[in-house]
């Protein structure tokens, strides 16, 4: 493939991750052939506009020189080692001292929003793109994505999306795709044409009826837009966001530009690898449980999927924090091997990873695959909800978000999927469902007890990851036990206290398994029982805040 590149995506507002994936030389022997960084935007001083945004001596400046200095070395380490460099960009992200001397220029003066109509928001980054380009002639291009900035990391700016979205759903609308139309025509114009530079620009959105999944609304938006050899569109492999039971991407292999494919090697709704997650399989070959079992194997061939955009480390927010990044290392090298040659098979390169990075033997590399492939489905089983996702469009978000990152979830966040499972006499079956995932992961157990490792640390932190997804998928079961004692005494008008104190007795053992292994080698941190709440705010009731309050009825 013509592009194989790599984003470590740390988690906004805390410190970088510490991983091997920020070595240039590790992402070259993967067989990738770029490295893409953050926030390049940020440390443009917009001096040719002829004003001081960051004066010398101000805390502003103080933030930008030693940011711009990171880099400066980023680029030069990612250059020696013969990758191209690419930077991701949030749009509109500008400094707050720029944005207040141009507001009445170029903000709704209601809401103060950057505006993408404003002939001076253009006229700015304009500026913007020409000040990187001198200053940072070594940077390939860019990753450009609308829809969410952060601004956690970088205290001296202010933005919005430079595309309108509400703040509630609202059906999508032709001056909401004309809006895409007007911003990548400018920056195919300014990036890709006036200083040459490559453009990824993310279809990216979490709706199923907009850029990123439909392909009436994808058709609708670039066959407006003149294809060049510089301009790429970045698509998810999903119709959604990185789950299990939503179909492949209908927009990929599709319309008269040239697609890069987003690949998560640590998913963010899947334990971000504290637990066996071995997902390649699934992402090359297609998901077992897809009605079309369709991979990027299958599309590979078309002319317009030239390459993979992979995040080895990072995507969501807080936890699980790994001491160990073995398996997102094995997600990122059997894609990025698989991009340099797509005419290699996947279970191949499986197997070259286990001889080289792991240590295993032929008998032993069979096993662990065995052990991977459980742990996948032991995923879907413990994760998802057949009986509740069977009844949506493929493309929409199965059981809510639930559980995400290094939070659980509760009835504040299942109780239209519990309301739906009690009316249509489902509960038993969505228990059934959790505790075959607990059995799967017991049959992961026993596999890796047959598997012999030369390297002794490396097979002590794996055994600590595999009783990691066994002890949190017992919290699992035993709190959708119950929740479905509780919710169905809610509905009925009565409790079986009996039960549900068993219940509750059962998943307080649960909790004080897993807390266990705390102290275990290898062991990421653990989960919580509240919901996400972004960094600085409140967390929401969760898993804990249910189950208490029906410890109270018991």
């Amino acid at each position: 493939m013509k592009f194989s590149i790599d984003l470590v995506h740390h988690n906004p507002g805390e410190p970088p991750f510490e991983t091997r994936f920020l070595d240039p030389g590790t992402l070259v022997s993967f067989g990738f052939n770029g490295q893409v960084f953050k926030h390049i935007n940020c440390v443009a001083t917009f001096d040719a506009l002829g004003h001081d945004f960051f004066p010398k001596g101000s805390p502003a400046r103080a933030w930008l020189d030693p940011f711009a200095a990171r880099i400066d070395r980023e680029i030069r380490a990612a250059k020696s080692a013969g990758l191209k460099v690419f930077h991701h960009i949030d749009l509109f992200v500008l400094p707050k001292a720029l944005v207040e001397h141009y507001r009445d220029d170029m903000c709704d003066p209601a809401t103060g929003r950057i505006l993408l109509e404003s002939e001076r928001t253009l006229d700015v980054h304009r500026v913007m793109f020409e000040e990187l380009t001198r200053r940072w002639p070594a940077v390939d291009g860019y990753v450009a994505r609308v829809g969410e900035t952060y601004l956690f990391d970088t205290p001296f700016h202010t933005g919005n999306s430079a595309i309108r979205y509400g703040p509630e759903y609202v059906p999508p609308t032709t001056a909401e795709k004309d809006e895409f139309v007007a911003l990548i025509e400018f920056l195919r114009k300014e990036i890709c044409v006036r200083h040459k530079r490559l453009l990824f620009f993310r279809t990216w959105d979490t709706r199923t009826d907009r850029f990123h999944a439909s392909l009436d609304f994808y058709r609708y938006v670039t066959d407006r837009i003149e294809p060049h050899e510089n301009l790429v569109f970045s698509i998810k492999h999903t119709g959604h966001d990185f789950f299990r039971r939503v179909k492949v991407n209908e927009v990929l292999a599709q319309g008269n530009h040239a697609q890069i494919v987003e690949v998560q090697c640590q998913r963010e709704y899947e334990g971000k690898g504290a637990y066996p997650s071995y997902v390649m399989h699934g992402v090359i070959n297609g998901f077992e449980e897809n009605a079309k079992r369709i991979g990027l194997k299958d599309l590979v061939s078309d002319w317009r999927i030239q390459g993979i955009f992979a995040w080895s480390r990072g995507g969501g927010w807080f936890g699980p924090y790994l001491t160990n990044e073995f398996w997102p290392t094995l997600n990122a090298y059997v894609i990025a091997a698989w991009a340099h040659d797509p005419s290699r098979a996947e279970g191949e390169i499986f197997s070259e990873f286990c001889r080289t990075h792991a240590g295993l033997k032929k008998d032993d590399a069979a096993r662990f695959r065995e052990l991977c492939l459980l742990a996948a489905r032991a995923v879907l089983k413990g994760r998802y909800c057949e009986a509740w996702d069977k009844t949506l469009n493929e493309s929409d978000a199965p059981v809510a978000l639930w559980m995400r990152d290094d939070r659980l979830g509760g009835l504040h966040q299942l109780e239209k999927i519990f309301s739906y499972l009690y009316e249509n006499d489902l509960l038993g079956n969505a228990l059934a469902e959790k505790r075959e995932a607990v059995e799967l992961w017991e049959q992961v157990e026993r596999t890796f007890e047959e598997i012999t490792f030369s390297d002794r640390k490396l097979g002590e932190e794996l055994y600590t990851s595999v009783q990691y997804g066994v002890r949190l998928f017992r919290v699992v079961e035993a709190g959708w036990r119950v929740m479905a004692l509780g919710y169905a005494g809610e509905r009925r008008g009565r409790y079986d206290t009996g039960a549900l104190r068993e219940a509750i007795t059962g998943y307080d053992r649960a909790w004080e398994s897993y807390r266990a292994i705390d102290t275990m080698p290898g062991c990421a941190s653990l989960y919580q029982d509240v919901y996400l709440g972004l960094p600085g705010t409140e967390s929401p009731p969760g898993l804990g805040a249910t189950v208490e309050k029906y410890r109270r009825i018991t």
